[in-house]
């Protein structure tokens, strides 16, 4: 079953790579004056596509950076917060530890 999952997995890939491929070279039909070129145009799309999605992706990681104080101060404020509590928890972990001896203390009296 597995085997058969990887071959059809094979399969697909080889199917969209080869696809990709085609894409890329294909020549496509100018003008009747002007020869076919091969791919070019596609290349040309392509390209602007991952020019624009860069330019997108930078804008975004731009609004991240700028919202990272943000995010880092949140977080500074909860860890605080955590530490607190713990240390507050710990604390009356401490007391009734102490409590706890020195009623041993008096029952050993």
């Amino acid at each position: 079953m597995i085997k058969r999952t990887e071959n059809i997995l094979i399969l697909c890939l080889g199917f969209c790579l080869g696809a990709f491929v085609g894409i890329l070279a294909a020549p496509t039909k100018g003008s009747i004056l002007a020869a076919p070129t091969k791919g070019s145009i596609a290349r040309d799309g392509m390209l602007y596509n991952l020019k624009s999605c860069k330019k997108k992706l930078q804008a975004f990681m731009l609004k991240l950076m700028g919202n990272k104080h943000a995010l880092t101060n949140e977080a500074k404020t909860t860890g605080k917060e955590v530490i607190t509590d713990v240390v507050s928890a710990a604390q009356q972990i401490l007391k009734e530890l102490e409590l706890i001896a020195k009623q041993l203390e008096q029952k050993k009296k």
